[in-house]
């Protein structure tokens, strides 16, 4: 069984993607970090995970439909 996600990217995460937004099919029980690892995304470039508009955890497992959007940090000064 799968589920389909929509994975969102932002700021300097977009490199790992030509689209910001993308679909993504993964098998059921996959988590945050599956999605994020699977096009590429280094867990160390990862800062914030939001799933469905709350906050979330690298292991939280997702469901089918979830949005999953993925922050950098970010640096200033």
């Amino acid at each position: 069984m799968s589920i389909n996600i929509q994975l969102r990217l932002f700021a300097s995460l977009q490199k790992w993607s030509p689209d910001p937004s993308v679909s993504i099919e993964l098998s059921a029980s996959s988590t945050a970090r599956n999605a994020y690892l699977g096009i590429g995304v280094p867990d160390a470039e990862v800062a914030i995970i939001m799933i469905n508009g709350k906050r979330g955890l690298p292991d939280d497992i997702l469901s089918d439909g979830d949005k999953v959007q993925l922050f950098p940090f970010i640096g200033g000064g």
